[in-house]
């Protein structure tokens, strides 16, 4: 009659067995899982990789397409400032548009400057958000 703790050789033997299988199939597993997940992101890095070139692409069309609109404007204008005057007048009318764009994004990023200190705020107070 054996008491509480005491375990035949036998005993200690198949739970040695078990516990090393049980070792070995969650190694398994974890492998199958580790490498599933891998070809997964492997196949939408792919995917992005394509839609990224798509993109980049998109982007050089459309680049095209203003210089196009560009070269057509500075031609339809050529005859009626000539020499100099077409280029330098087109010239300014981008620079006005790059500044009052700018000026503009400036104001607008300015202006939101304290939004997540506000919105952490109240959310600390337990207020809903409202700017």
């Amino acid at each position: 009659m054996r008491t509480q703790g005491e375990d035949s050789p036998e005993d200690r033997g198949r739970a040695g067995d078990a516990a090393a299988r049980l070792a070995q199939d969650t190694a398994q597993l974890a492998r199958h899982e580790i490498l599933a997940v891998r070809s997964e992101i492997r196949a939408a890095l792919r995917r992005i990789g394509a839609g990224g070139a798509l993109l980049g692409a998109a982007g050089v069309c459309g680049l095209l397409t203003l210089w196009s609109a560009h070269e057509a404007l500075l031609r339809s204008l050529e005859p009626v400032l000539p020499g100099a005057r077409a280029p330098a007048a087109l010239g300014a009318v981008y620079a006005t548009g790059a500044v009052t764009l700018g000026c503009a994004a400036g104001a607008r990023m300015r202006s939101a400057g304290g939004v997540p200190e506000r919105a952490c705020d109240r959310a600390h107070e337990g207020r809903p958000d409202r700017f």
